[in-house]
């Protein structure tokens, strides 16, 4: 073997070495800054918004009617998803404060489809929060 080969040889070795450290140097670099981001882009503020009508069975019930009339013709019956509209049973939303949900939800995204519903009164939009995370805190999801 000549030294070109030989060269070529230890460069491969090393890099065979030191490509799995690399990866998951950068997947670990991927995980913290995914996890930085807020909800949907969220503000700070909306962040610290405490749901007034948490863990409140009435409140999250009357969120289900609501959500049934403004929510489930575009996110499904069952919080699924349908279409484009996402699935609101998940990770993304388990992860979410109450606050960034409110503030989703007043706000919206219409680039993405995702109306404002700012039109609804603070507490319907509170309920509907509350539904929400009642559906996203059930056993085994």
């Amino acid at each position: 073997m000549n030294s070109q080969e030989e060269l070529l040889n230890r460069r491969l070795r090393s890099l065979t070495r030191t490509a799995p450290f690399v990866m998951a140097v950068a997947m670990l670099c991927i995980s913290v800054e995914v996890a930085a981001q807020t909800f949907r882009s969220a503000p700070a503020s909306a962040a610290e918004m405490k749901n007034p009508y948490a863990a409140d069975a009435q409140a999250a019930a009357g969120g289900k009617k609501l959500y049934a009339q403004n929510c489930a013709q575009c996110h499904g019956n069952n919080l699924q998803g349908m279409g484009p509209a996402p699935s609101l049973i998940g990770p993304s939303t388990r992860n979410a404060k109450p606050g960034e949900i409110f503030w989703f939800i007043t706000n919206g995204n219409l680039n993405n489809g995702m109306p404002g519903w700012s039109q609804l009164p603070k507490q319907q939009r509170w309920q509907i929060v509350s539904f929400i995370e009642s559906k996203n805190t059930v056993a085994g999801q």
